[in-house]
């Protein structure tokens, strides 16, 4: 990657975390503010515009840092932008679950049109006419993911964050100096809201939150990012590689969607049954939460980076990551006993131990 690909990365990290300081005073005088609530561990309103600073940055310096935009970059910007605006409203009004899911579904048709989808998964299935629905769904999928796993501080981001560093990582070993430095800006963004966003020494909780609209525009660009790997000759096998990454919220999702149907719910039926509630009535800190997640999720995807480089079957990959997902589901079909295991500080949350009825957001 070039000098030119780290400064703009770094004015992505720095504009982010500006544009997000400007929006904040906006965002309390208009309400965009997530309430405190028992599903949460912030103690007063925190703006929601973490999405929009996100987007913000992206948009500004990597359109003004180019010499040139392509196709699949605009057609990310504009569905980004579609969601954001989406989002906003979902933060506001609580919009219904199928009218977020046909805007996300829009957003993956707004891609296909930039040249950016699924065109195989990894080198085991070409997906020929299946292309478009298959990337519908799997934008849903990961969309979703992410705005699940958005329940601690700090948390949504960091994973987002590995992803995309494995990300480009995979494009500039792939040689393509253009990508990684998208993806490079990318993360830089990510990086500028998690300063305001991250728990640590000075700021002892989040100062904003990426709202809906924020988790539905991470959700966006890992999948943007996936689809684009998969495009550059050779490394078909980004499809393959991009559930690993992005592991940790891809089988919570599957798991909590699984359950809820099985019980006659709605899948996306809000609930204090994610992995980071269970580590959160464990006893584990927010900062805590972040740190093992990031731990696992970069020894998952360095595993199956590791696997793919050293030229070994694709198919096993798939399998494991089946497995696990069955293995989540078996382990956490009993809340008491998984909190039991994952057990840390019994004084932490004393008024959280073991099983919990709080009351319920509208939203993951």
């Amino acid at each position: 990657m070039t000098l030119i690909a780290w400064i703009l990365a770094l004015a992505g990290v720095l504009a982010t975390a500006v544009i997000a300081r400007l929006l904040m005073p906006w965002a309390h005088r208009y309400c965009l503010v997530d309430r405190p609530s028992g599903r949460h561990d912030h103690s007063a309103p925190t703006p929601v515009v973490g999405g929009i600073a996100i987007w913000l940055g992206i948009a500004v310096v990597g359109l003004a840092g180019a010499s040139s935009v392509s196709m699949s970059f605009l057609a990310y910007l504009a569905a980004g932008a579609m969601l954001i605006g989406v989002g906003v409203l979902d933060d506001l009004r609580n919009l219904p679950w199928r009218l977020r899911l046909f805007f996300q579904a829009l957003a993956a048709v707004i891609l296909f049109l930039g040249d950016t989808y699924a065109r195989s998964v990894g080198n085991l299935l070409e997906l020929g006419a299946w292309a478009l629905p298959f990337s519908i769904f799997a934008t849903i999928g990961v969309i979703n993911a992410v705005n699940m796993i958005d329940g601690s501080d700090g948390l949504s981001g960091t994973l987002v964050g590995i992803a995309l560093a494995f990300f480009v990582i995979e494009a500039a070993q792939a040689g393509d100096p253009s990508l990684a430095g998208q993806l490079l800006l990318m993360l830089g963004c990510v990086g500028g809201f998690l300063l305001l966003n991250l728990r640590f020494r000075g700021q002892q909780a989040a100062r904003i939150f990426l709202g809906n609209s924020g988790s539905a525009l991470l959700g966006l660009t890992v999948v943007w990012g996936a689809f684009e790997l998969a495009r550059i000759p050779g490394l078909r096998a980004a499809g393959i590689l991009a559930p690993w990454v992005i592991a940790i919220p891809l089988i919570d999702c599957v798991v909590l969607i699984f359950r809820r149907l099985l019980a006659g719910r709605s899948p996306f039926e809000a609930d204090c049954n994610h992995i980071h509630h269970l580590l959160r009535d464990a006893g584990y800190a927010p900062q805590r939460i972040v740190a093992l997640t990031a731990v696992v999720s970069i020894a998952a995807g360095s595993a199956a980076k590791l696997w793919l480089s050293a030229g070994w079957p694709e198919l096993p990959l798939v399998l494991v990551f089946l497995l696990f997902i069955v293995i989540h589901f078996l382990w956490s079909g009993r809340r008491e006993h998984a909190v039991a295991q994952l057990w840390r500080k019994p004084h932490a949350y004393p008024h959280r131990a073991r099983s919990v009825s709080v009351p319920q957001d509208p939203h993951d």
